[in-house]
């Protein structure tokens, strides 16, 4: 990661720009405007147990990534009980591919495993490359079974890792 970057925890105040970063990079992933009710769906995430919200700066301040993992139970009901669920984790496009989102997973997982989290779970969907690469290559390993996303119903998995 470059040294021009910091990663810090996330504030109120970084609220609005994330949501603006995550419906960015939807975009640039799918080639289309998120659908409505994302950006809402997407805020609604914050107002769950945290246990790591953290926010990837430029020396301007500006946020160029963020992840949110919210406490057990947060995800799917067929989520593992005990797993901390990463919620969100999105790049700026024009910086994705530079190391700085497995920099945000380190920072995330080691706020999860400090807090006690003996696992963490998240939902990915297959055909985003870039982002399962990054799971997989961590040791995530896809557990359960394959269900629609709720806003779009494209295929989506679980994936989980051991914190301990």
């Amino acid at each position: 990661m470059p040294a021009d970057l910091s990663i810090d925890r996330g504030a109120p105040a970084d609220l609005e720009a994330c949501v603006g970063l995550w419906l960015v990079a939807l975009e640039a992933r799918d080639g289309f405007a998120p659908s409505d009710g994302t950006a809402d769906r997407c805020r609604g995430k914050f107002e769950l147990p945290i246990v790591s919200w953290r926010v990837l700066r430029g020396d301007d301040g500006e946020v160029q990534g963020f992840g949110l993992v919210t406490g057990p139970g947060t995800g799917r009901p067929q989520d593992p009980a005990d797993a901390a669920y990463l919620s969100l984790l999105a790049v700026a496009p024009a910086a994705q591919g530079s190391g700085r989102g497995s920099a945000l997973l380190n920072a995330l997982l080691g706020d999860a495993r400090a807090a006690g989290h003996p696992a963490a779970v998240l939902h990915a969907l297959p055909d985003n490359t870039a982002a399962m690469r990054l799971y997989l290559s961590r040791g995530w390993t896809p557990v359960g079974e394959e269900f629609a996303h709720p806003l779009f119903g494209r295929p989506t998995v679980t994936l989980a890792i051991t914190l301990r």
